[in-house]
């Protein structure tokens, strides 16, 4: 562990720690350790999970990517800002893990102290997400980052525990720029409560199954189905489709681009050991070398930096189809319930007539002859209008559910298409400048070599 000495590093090395030293070690410490220290927000020394102790330059230290920063052209007027940046891993006995910290600033009165810093692990962001599916069924709710992307990167190094932060920070800016899921109680619970009440409420939560019960019937047939949802559902098909193609195409580009950088690195000594016995080429082939070894660096730079939105994106298209799935499940749950009604009160006006045109008498003989009792045609009819009124009674919340479903989907889905026009958008135009400086920087490299060709050229003519 890192000793306050250690903590508190000079001007010259701070721009370096901030690259290399972006994910925080946290060992277990006694909490006499801990109470030794002073705990105020200047100190160096922060209580992590399970009474472990960070220690670690100032928490400013590790800001978040820039893109997630506010320019002052650009000021953020929302009543409520989110920030996920700071990772921290805490090594604990029986389990490691990563934690975030998450900042959030609000001027709504729910928020009272108006800025609140917590830590949570993907875990706590899962559950989250789970809470806002079972609450709000019929509204999409923005997908978690998956737990694996392009990069072949164990779960703890830097490069995975960044890119894991930046896309949690999408996570929780989608939900807090809804109108609605922004309002959520638990959301507010997990931006505001500490380890220790967070832990408290979760396990006060009893776990809903409503959205399994969803998903259930979400196998049977739509009677009448949506076209505008129907249109939506084959959209995201085709989306998804589109994207998975991106997704594969980049994965194969990927592991050529691999190969590839491994020649780089194979030819260079090559070019190297070359100028050595040729004294006349030396400047030439030292030059081809330096290109060769430039080219390497921006392949190894472009295989570090890909993210793979493509199927991130993916993901959030998925979020949007379950939310039409689940809005199908309440479709079709409603349309049993009004069969059933149908059914009953059929029932019910075939009873009446078998009454009207029955005879007395002999439905007695019947009755007495018989050797088990049956349910007599009165008894029936007392029996179902009984029923009726409580399966009416259900349709009409069935119904009215399903028209608020319907009503917030087509919200939701008019938002997301507006979101989607500018994500979309933001991926190609962040692809091209990626592609565009990477070949700058190997064209350059060569450049370079053939100008020294050129120079050595003429000394030879």
């Amino acid at each position: 562990m890192m000793t306050p000495t250690d903590s508190e590093p000079d001007e010259v090395d701070h721009q370096k720690l901030v690259d290399d030293s972006a994910i925080l070690e946290i060992s277990s410490c006694s909490l006499t350790e801990k109470s030794a220290k002073p705990d105020d927000a200047a100190s160096s020394y922060s209580t992590s999970f399970e009474g472990s102790v960070v220690a670690s330059p100032s928490i400013e230290s590790f800001s978040t990517f820039p893109d997630q920063e506010t320019s002052d052209s650009n000021v953020d007027l929302r009543d409520l800002q989110v920030k996920v940046d700071n990772p921290q891993k805490h090594v604990e006995t029986l389990e490691t893990y990563v934690t975030f910290r998450i900042t959030t600033k609000s001027t709504r009165p729910e928020f009272k102290e108006g800025e609140f810093i917590v830590r949570k692990r993907y875990n706590d962001f899962k559950w989250l997400r789970e809470k806002l599916v079972e609450t709000y069924p019929a509204h999409i709710i923005p997908p978690m980052p998956g737990k694996h992307f392009l990069l072949a990167l164990d779960r703890y190094s830097k490069e995975f525990i960044l890119v894991r932060m930046k896309l949690l920070h999408v996570f929780l800016n989608r939900i807090i720029n809804h109108p609605i899921l922004s309002c959520d109680k638990n959301l507010n619970i997990f931006l505001t409560a500490t380890h220790a009440e967070f832990m408290v409420h979760c396990k006060s939560q009893a776990q809903n199954k409503i959205t399994d019960s969803l998903q259930s019937l979400s196998t049977g047939v739509l009677r009448q189905p949506y076209k505008e949802f129907e249109q939506a559902k084959d959209y995201c098909a085709i989306l998804s489709e589109k994207l998975n193609t991106i997704d594969k195409i980049s994965q194969r580009i990927h592991r050529e681009r691999q190969d590839y950088t491994a020649e780089l690195h194979q030819l260079h000594p090559v070019f190297t050991q070359w100028s050595t016995s040729e004294p006349e080429l030396k400047h030439i082939l030292q030059a081809v070398a330096s290109a060769v070894e430039s080219n390497a660096k921006a392949h190894q730079k472009l295989l570090g930096s890909i993210v793979n939105e493509e199927r991130e994106y993916t993901a959030y298209v998925d979020a949007v189809k379950d939310a039409l799935i689940r809005r199908d499940a309440m479709q079709i749950e409603y349309e049993l319930a009004t069969e059933e009604l149908t059914k009953r009160k059929a029932e019910t006006e075939h009873l009446k007539e078998r009454t009207i045109v029955g005879s007395a008498s002999r439905g007695s003989s019947r009755r007495e002859n018989s050797f088990w009792k049956t349910e007599t045609n009165d008894e029936k009819l007392d029996r179902l209008s009984q029923t009726i009124p409580r399966i009416s009674k259900v349709v009409e919340v069935l119904q009215d559910r399903l028209e608020c479903a319907n009503e917030n989907l087509r919200s939701d889905l008019e938002r997301w298409n507006v979101e989607k026009r500018k994500d979309l958008k933001k991926i190609l135009i962040s692809m091209a400048d990626q592609q565009i400086a990477h070949y700058q920087q190997c064209a350059d490299a060569w450049e370079e070599a053939l100008s020294v060709a050129k120079v050595n050229s003429k000394i030879f003519v």
